[in-house]
């Protein structure tokens, strides 16, 4: 060592040897700095917040999957801040952390695309490859004959509707032909055996007119199928005798087949032939509503009564259209006449036909609740009540021996005298965001039931009458049937409905499950005699013997591609059913 420097001590010879000196960490500093247990520590209270939330926050799977989602995107969103700033490790390996992480995102993301959500609000996804729902509807719309044209000469003198009574036989209409010379012909409507309403006649999911040979254990065969706009409108179908056609020439009557959907930027009423699927006719308004969680669309299905056909759009249009040409009658808004906002997911009651009105349920305080309308002119008739809407459809029912409307709104089920909306009676019924989608089910002339989602369930309500008072009383309240948006079907003493996505079979008697099997989402179904036809909400339909002694599943097959809510239809033995991207029609008859 040279003179002048002091000698170095162990303590200085040992630091400057050390890895650390030339900025190299040793394993065992990355090891003591390497901060795993508040990684894990994250990565532990996210499973036990979860397995809290599935087990202990209760059975409902709603609330469920509410309660996960800030879990399940909190827990990679807090890991992924401890991995950048707390982990303790070299930046360079931080840095390569994330990049995989993104990358992964990447690829996924350019794979697939976001598709709306499950009715438990999981979200779905398609492949990228997959042709998005508006592009397969304007191809299907380019192979479909332009009717509209031809009917745009076609002068019609007036929109009649002869007879109050829903289920009227013929109605005459002056029409013109092509060479614009006015005609006298027929439109022949039979709506007595017709689906002409949401959930048919009673609104009870009910078929009354059961096909005869149906193999239940076998898949039907296809008729047609073909792409449709979004939305969550169900079909209403009546038969006609074509104007101009005489029973010689066409000698069965043809089935027209109406629903709602959204084409692009328009909201749609659309007549389809039922044998063919073929387009007749659509009614566009300027008028497109969507949300993350029900995506875009019309909710609501049209009423046909007479020669009019009735819609509700989401945003509260209401429109009588002429059912042979789709050419509007009148129309109003009902939101705007009711001074109401519109509902989170949208106007979703289909107009119920009473008489010579027309009724809905727009909802708001200002005295307009509940609105009739005069079905041939529009007029307002009456306006009552202030209860916030809901998503069910007005129901008409006898209680007592008294026709009565029932408006299932936000606050519960209230009883409307038809001719004055006069309120009959009422029942506090809500859950915490006071949606309330399952129609209401008439169990005999002095019960219904009732019941919605939201860890709420079902009750059966006994009516009972001391002069003009009606008394309304619980007989039980029930958790075993849990209906978000999926209203149930009666069989004698027995309802069967889906309870979170699962069938279950309900005494009505005294509101204890009998059995509950068969996972089918969020769908629909239909009691087709001793069958039920459950729609699922994965698109496949299922046939389900009807009865409370046990679940027995006959068959199931393929009916539709996609998430499916829409109720299905059985009309003139044949089975009909759509969703947001497409529709198809099968044939339960065999040959």
């Amino acid at each position: 060592m040279s003179e002048g420097f002091p000698k170095p001590t162990e303590v200085d010879l040992v630091f400057e040897s050390s890895p650390e000196f030339f900025g190299k960490p040793s394993a065992s500093t990355i090891e003591r700095h390497f901060n795993w247990a508040w990684g894990l520590g994250i990565l532990v209270v996210g499973i036990a917040a979860e397995l809290f939330v599935w087990n202990v926050v209760g059975k409902d799977r709603t609330y469920q999957v509410i309660f996960s989602l800030p879990i399940v995107s909190g827990t990679p969103f807090f890991l992924m801040l401890w991995w950048v700033f707390f982990s303790g490790i070299d930046w360079s390996t931080r840095a390569l952390g994330v990049g995989a992480v993104a990358s992964v995102c990447g690829l996924f993301y350019s794979q697939y695309r976001f598709d709306g959500y499950e009715g438990d609000m999981i979200p779905r996804f398609t492949h990228r490859s997959e042709p998005t729902a508006e592009a397969k509807l304007v191809k299907f719309l380019k192979t479909q004959p332009d009717r509209q044209k031809a009917k745009a000469s076609t002068a019609v003198a007036s929109p009649i509707d002869a007879s109050n009574d829903v289920a009227n036989a013929a109605e005459p209409t002056a029409l013109a032909d092509l060479n614009s010379k006015p005609v006298s012909v027929e439109w022949s409507i039979n709506t007595e055996h017709q689906w002409y309403q949401y959930r048919g006649p009673a609104r009870d999911g009910v078929v009354r007119e059961i096909p005869i040979n149906i193999n239940w254990g076998t898949s039907p065969e296809e008729v047609w199928r073909h792409p449709v706009g979004a939305g969550w409108s169900s079909f209403s179908i009546v038969q006609v005798m074509p104007p101009g056609l005489t029973s010689d020439a066409h000698p069965r009557p043809q089935g027209y087949a109406f629903t709602q959907e959204q084409r692009g930027e328009q909201e749609c009423v659309v007549a389809y032939e039922a044998e063919t699927g073929n387009q007749i006719w659509a009614h566009g308004d300027d008028i497109r509503f969507e949300e993350t969680l029900g995506g875009p669309g019309p909710r609501a299905t049209p009423t046909v009564a007479g020669t009019l056909v009735y819609s509700l759009g989401a945003t509260g249009q209401l429109n009588c259209l002429n059912a042979l040409t789709g050419e509007k009658v009148w129309a109003t808004n009902i939101l705007t006449d009711a001074g109401a906002k519109n509902l989170n997911w949208a106007m979703a009651g289909s107009p119920l036909v009473v008489g010579n009105m027309v009724i809905v349920n727009p909802g708001g305080e200002k005295g307009s609740g509940v609105i009739a309308y005069e079905k041939l002119s529009g007029k307002q008739l009456w306006a009552v009540g202030n209860d916030p809407a809901s998503y069910t459809a007005p129901v008409l029912a006898t209680l007592l021996g008294r026709e009565q409307v029932i408006i299932f709104g936000g606050k519960g089920p209230v009883g409307h005298d038809p001719e004055s909306g006069k309120e009959l009676w009422r029942f506090a019924w809500e859950n915490e965001p006071k949606v309330n989608a399952a129609i209401p089910i008439l169990v005999d002339d002095s019960s219904i039931m009732i019941g919605c989602g939201y860890s709420v369930g079902s009750v059966l309500l006994r009516f009972s009458q001391a002069g003009d008072n009606w008394n309304v009383t619980s007989e039980w309240a029930s958790k075993k049937l849990k209906m978000k948006f999926n209203a149930p079907v009666r069989k004698g003493n027995f309802a069967y409905g889906l309870d979170e996505g699962i069938l279950t079979c309900v005494d009505l008697r005294s509101g204890n499950s009998e059995w509950k099997r068969g996972r089918y989402g969020y769908g629909q179904l239909l009691l087709c005699g001793d069958v039920l036809i459950v729609q699922a909400e994965s698109g496949e339909v299922a046939f389900v013997s009807a009865t409370p002694e046990k679940f027995v599943e006959l068959h199931r097959f393929p009916a539709l591609n996609g998430k499916s809510w829409n109720h299905p239809v059985v009309w003139n033995g044949h089975l009909f059913v759509r969703n947001g991207e497409e529709a198809a029609c099968f044939d339960l008859r065999t040959q």
